[in-house]
């Protein structure tokens, strides 16, 4: 199954295009605030074939920054709409885990715990078995609970790995699909101001 994935849920924002677990093209820009500049181009930067397009849309839906995914969902059911061809939404840190696994960034039959950058001093983690299961989560929490949550469970904590669009596709093609609704996991930092009376 050729997939067209791409994720914006932490700084890393990035796209693939995959045939059947193969990346046949890819592409991605490390910046927190430059997503909506970044995607499009990204994108020109694909080997698309006019003539064959992907049978599936797969898009990174979080846990992360409220602009960030917004900017990856809406690109992703722009390109839906346009090809009209189906998109879903994968957990961003199953794509984590599939990295640390695919990376070998913890020992084999190990559980372990998945973390990004939540900023405030906070993590959004999630727990997983050694074929990269979701066993809890996704949650936010700060940096010292999820540090002495990994300490008590004695499993790694990997912190700072940036899911790619390549392992959205991979968790795509295992059948770890969701909504294409992004998971927000707080409040967003930004509020509208209370109505004022003239």
């Amino acid at each position: 199954m050729m997939i067209l994935a791409v994720d914006t849920s932490t700084a890393l924002s990035s796209i693939a295009l995959v045939d059947s677990g193969t990346a046949i093209s890819m592409a991605s820009h490390n910046d927190a605030r430059g997503h909506v500049e970044a995607i499009g181009s990204l994108f020109t930067q694909l080997s698309l074939d006019s003539h064959y397009l992907p049978e599936l849309i797969a898009c990174g839906i979080g846990p992360g920054p409220f602009t960030g995914l917004r900017v990856g969902i809406a690109f992703a059911q722009g390109l839906s709409a346009a090809w009209s061809v189906p998109v879903i939404g994968v957990c961003s840190l199953d794509a984590a885990a599939n990295l640390i696994i695919r990376e070998t960034l913890v020992a084999p039959g190990s559980e372990f715990i998945a973390a990004t950058d939540a900023r405030r001093k906070e993590y959004y983690w999630a727990r997983f078995d050694s074929r990269g299961n979701r066993l809890s989560g996704p949650r936010v929490e700060s940096i010292q609970t999820v540090t002495s949550l990994a300490a008590d469970l004695s499993i790694p904590l990997i912190s700072g790995v940036l899911p790619h669009a390549i392992d959205i596709a991979a968790r795509a093609e295992r059948g770890d699909r969701h909504e294409l609704s992004p998971m927000y996991l707080r409040e967003a930092d930004a509020q509208p101001s209370a109505p004022v009376s003239l």
